[in-house]
């Protein structure tokens, strides 16, 4: 069964100074990061395009892979674009357009972001040399069935998008494919849903030019009648949140974690529970078990390592010299899940931390 459908192209008529924005949604996991990183590959060199990344929790983790790839990034942290940042967004763009004149800003928000607020943000900037080309929702045909039943924000962004990403459709059966894709459907029938490639690509053609009619400013109203607007609490509503930072003590010889015992850590964890593990690791000994690509793997005594882990399946990513890490710096992660409470003992032990040094924000789903 195919679920490629050609999606409408732009009419609009663009000025040669105007900064056309793509804006990526997509729930934790879902592989935004992945499919931007090789999409920025494939267009033209003289066509610039920078990325501004929004990162849960403040561990730069994707920031960090993307520019091992030597993509340009701007990091925002500690919030989220579509509520508590979203006028920090404003001057971020702004002093994106000014420094790099790119022609293109493609924007990756957190796992938990509603789009409505962040459109709304870029529209209003129209006057400035910005304009909102497409919306883009990434899901991950292994989870989707899952957490779409327990997150209002996922139901959202597959609901209100320009086009579906199916991404690691390679990784179920046909039958499965099917079903998530009627569960998207029951949500968006109309909408264009294509399948990512096996590499994680997709057409810069397919994506680009869309010119979205979504949240026109015209329909804010609508969001203060209870649709599209935004949630400040839904981030404590929908996951937990664990952030582990450890640095190495002055006079102490350990090195990291063994790179043995880590990799068995994290195949450990239950998928069901543990949406989402990333940050930097300093591991000692050499890296292998993963049940994904590695890329950049040392056989180095001991090395800072962009742990990035989702539903199970996790990829360990090497640092090199440019992006390398403070050197006494041991653990610096974000943990997303639901039910983390009973799970916290074990993640402090497979991080080789104390409670002292994690930061905890249990979710608060209404009864």
């Amino acid at each position: 069964m195919s679920y490629v459908a050609n999606a409408h192209k732009s009419r609009s008529v663009i000025d040669a100074d105007t900064t056309q924005v793509t804006v990526f949604t997509g729930f934790l996991g879902a592989g935004k990061t992945t499919i931007i990183i090789d999409l920025l590959k494939r267009v033209n060199p003289k066509y610039t395009i920078v990325l501004l990344k929004n990162e849960f929790g403040d561990a730069e983790t994707d920031s960090a892979l993307a520019r091992e790839s030597h993509i340009q990034v701007t990091e925002m942290t500690n919030g989220c674009l579509c509520c508590v940042l979203v006028g920090q967004m404003k001057r971020a763009l702004e002093e994106m357009k000014a420094k790099y004149r790119p022609d293109r800003i493609i924007i990756e928000t957190s796992g938990s972001a509603f789009s409505a607020p962040i459109a709304w943000q870029i529209r209003e900037m129209e006057s400035s040399g910005f304009h909102l080309d497409s919306i883009l929702t990434v899901v991950d045909c292994i989870n989707f069935c899952g957490y779409e039943d327990t997150s209002y924000t996922a139901r959202m962004q597959a609901q209100y998008t320009d086009l579906i990403l199916l991404n690691k459709w390679d990784h179920v059966t046909e039958r499965q494919l099917d079903i998530v894709v009627d569960h998207i459907n029951e949500l968006n029938t109309d909408t264009p849903k294509i399948k990512v490639g096996l590499d994680g690509s997709v057409d810069p053609e397919m994506i680009f030019g869309l010119d979205t009619k979504l949240f026109a400013l015209s329909d804010r109203p609508f969001a203060a009648a209870g649709g599209t607007g935004e949630n400040r609490s839904h981030h404590a509503q929908e996951v937990d949140l664990v952030e582990i930072r450890r640095s190495q003590d002055a006079g102490s010889t350990k090195e990291g974690i063994s790179s043995a015992e880590f990799t068995a850590f994290l195949m450990s964890l239950p998928a069901e529970d543990v949406y989402r593990v990333k940050g930097i690791v300093r591991l000692v000994g050499s890296v292998s078990g993963s049940d994904a690509p590695l890329a950049n793997v040392k056989t180095d005594s001991s090395a800072h390592y962009i742990v990035n882990h989702a539903f199970g399946r996790y990829t360990l990513t090497c640092l090199t010299a440019k992006t390398q890490q403070a050197p006494d710096m041991l653990v610096c992660v974000t943990i997303l899940g639901s039910g983390l409470r009973m799970h916290l003992p074990r993640l402090l032990e497979g991080f080789m931390a104390s409670e002292v040094e994690a930061t905890v924000r249990w979710a608060q789903r209404p009864e």
